[in-house]
């Protein structure tokens, strides 16, 4: 019989099965969450900046102190990174760093909120070992993985879940410590495995990739820095920067005041900056940052490492150079630009990977305001490349011009008019040349070399005038497209 329509019908109840947590959930987070080994160092550096900014907010630290540090043995094949932050204390300590997704740091001003970052170390090494000690405390406290028992745990067709993996994996022992002063956090790989150049244990490649990705400093001949952070840190962003160091040599932004192209005596020159806020869709703000600008000549050489508008949370850099490509009409003006842009309203949110932005509306109002300066950016391109080709052309007419002088006092007719053609056609070109100064030099070049061409006594009882010449005052001169080209064939009919 059928309920009617006002009458409530209870649902089947059906017991809810057991809830498991599967083993490969490692798996996904550590070799399957990242494209590159060499993530690693910015999970890593990340945290420590979090525990640096902790230390300090807790006066264990004075402003400006703290340090990182990256040590590289060749010959163990091991990465060490430490900190000398908060460190974590004994009682807590291997709830936090066994604890997977779970991040104390989430609502917080932290950089990292998901808890999977320190284990991005499992998969490229044999043991990873997590050291750490608080202020105040004699104790160590130490946890390895093994990290050849956890692959061969892996792949093993059993159902094991992921607590009995840990478990299984896993070592706590506490150390004493003679310091209670001491605090650190500390991070070991011990037989690191072999990847492409060495990725891992490559100085010049890790360098280069946390120069761009991690919260360092700009660099002392970065004469815009002082007004960059000035305006970055007015507007709420954070900017700290960590002291960060790779075998004792120091870490900075890749950005100078001018830079050497590569297989090249040229080199590009940042003359000026432009400082930059966008407003969140309340009103407040939602990123702040800079752009510098240059002769765009040319697209920037990759290898330069400050090529594309960077965008970055907590100084931290997300993704590559092209984050913001799609905001250019022609995605290859990001190629020419300079500048960082870092992102303030907290709803916009890294992905998990770091590598793009979470898609929402707060992210796409944040592309939409990235248009106009994209166009703008673009514009400066596109005039840089007319004016400098323009330059040329002008340049080449009066070079050739100057030869045709230099064979004074005996001067082909011909070659004088044609010269003359040659600056008359440049002549229309100045127009092309953005730069002021420049273009009122060449203007004033040509009209001295065309007065100089007029005053020749050529000894000749008929001007010869150069068939290009004529040709140019053909399209000069008559408006006409269909009898223009009628004409300029008939002359060349005529001198074939």
């Amino acid at each position: 019989m059928l309920a009617k329509s006002n009458e409530r019908v209870a649902p089947n109840r059906v017991a809810a099965p057991l809830i498991q947590i599967g083993k490969d959930v490692i798996e996904l987070i550590t070799s399957g969450m990242y494209v590159s080994p060499i993530t690693i160092f910015r999970e890593y550096v990340q945290n420590s900046a979090d525990a640096l900014d902790a230390a300090r907010a807790q006066n264990v630290l004075a402003p400006g102190q703290g340090r990182v540090s990256i040590a590289l043995d060749h010959t163990k094949r091991t990465i060490t990174v430490r900190d000398n932050g908060t460190g974590i204390p004994v009682g807590k300590a291997p709830s936090i760093l066994l604890a997977i997704g779970a991040s104390p740091k989430r609502g917080s001003e932290a950089r990292g909120f998901r808890g999977i970052g320190r284990l991005s170390g499992l998969a490229y090494c044999r043991e990873l070992q997590f050291r750490t000690k608080a202020f105040g405390e004699n104790d160590i406290t130490s946890i390895r993985w093994d990290c050849r028992a956890l692959r061969a745990l892996l792949i093993e067709r059993n159902s094991q879940d992921l607590q009995a993996l840990i478990e299984a994996v896993v070592t706590v022992d506490i150390e004493q410590s003679d310091d209670s002063s001491d605090h650190f956090f500390e991070v070991t790989m011990r037989d690191v495995s072999r990847h492409r150049y060495d990725i891992l244990l490559n100085e010049k490649m890790i360098a280069e990739y946390l120069s761009q990705v991690a919260p360092v400093p700009f660099h002392p001949s970065f004469s815009f820095a002082p007004e960059i952070e000035r305006h970055i840190s007015d507007c709420g962003a954070n900017i700290t920067a960590v002291d960060l160091y790779i075998d004792d040599q120091q870490i900075f932004r890749p950005y100078r005041n001018e830079i050497g192209l590569p297989a090249s005596d040229k080199s590009l020159r940042v003359q000026g900056i432009e400082l930059l806020d966008f407003r969140d869709v309340d009103g407040g703000l939602a990123a702040v940052g800079w752009i510098g600008h240059h002769e765009y000549v040319r697209s920037i050489p990759s290898s330069l490492n400050i090529r594309g508008i960077r965008g970055r949370i907590g100084n931290v850099q997300i993704g590559d150079f092209d984050l913001f490509q799609d905001c250019y009409k022609e995605p290859r003006f990001n190629g020419w630009s300079i500048g960082e842009l870092h992102i303030v309203d907290r709803r916009i949110l890294p992905n998990a990977r770091r590598d793009n932005l979470e898609l929402n509306h707060h992210h796409y109002n944040l592309l939409a305001q990235m248009g106009p300066l994209a166009a703008s950016i673009s514009t400066k391109c596109r005039t840089s490349s007319v004016s400098r080709n323009a330059v040329i052309g002008i340049q080449n007419a009066i070079e050739g011009a100057r030869r045709v002088l230099d064979g004074k006092p005996t001067i082909d007719a011909g070659l004088a008019s044609s010269s003359m053609a040659s600056l008359a056609r440049v002549r229309l070109r100045l127009k092309g040349v953005g730069d002021e100064t420049k273009r009122q030099g060449l203007q004033s070049e040509i009209t001295k070399l065309e007065g100089e061409l007029r005053a020749i006594d050529y000894n000749t009882p008929t001007r010869i005038v150069a068939f290009d010449e004529v040709i140019a005052l053909v399209s000069k001169l008559v408006t006409n497209r269909d009898q223009a080209k009628k004409l300029k064939e008939a002359l060349q009919n005529i001198t074939a």
